[in-house]
């Protein structure tokens, strides 16, 4: 199996959470940081392996925005990707996170 790119899929997942956590501040994506480590014992790092561990800490945090942020990790990643988003964003997250890891699959690693 070799990669042809260079970044990872976490790495890119890392990066477009971050990228959609920008939008609500220091102080409000320090919280939903902190309520990752606290409940689920992980990193946000680590949320790629555990999408739903995101997806809980943004509801308990910021509730209705959690959707706003949810499109803006999902565009960021497609985009990381290299792959115009294939569908409308309004539901199932974790399963958009899944897709989004299958076409880097097929994208970047050759069997």
């Amino acid at each position: 199996m070799t990669i042809q790119s260079s970044t990872s899929f976490k790495e890119m997942y890392n990066q477009a959470v971050m990228e959609g956590l920008s939008i609500l501040g220091k102080h409000v994506s320090a919280v939903i940081i902190s309520y990752i480590k606290e409940k689920y014992s992980i990193r946000l790092s680590d949320t790629s392996d555990n999408i739903k561990a995101l997806s809980d800490a943004l509801d308990a945090t910021i509730g209705g925005g959690t959707r706003i942020v949810q499109r803006r990790i999902l565009r960021s990643l497609y985009n990381r990707i290299g792959v115009e988003l294939p569908f409308a964003m309004t539901v199932d997250f974790e399963d958009k996170i899944l897709k989004a890891k299958t076409e880097y699959e097929k994208k970047y690693i050759q069997l």
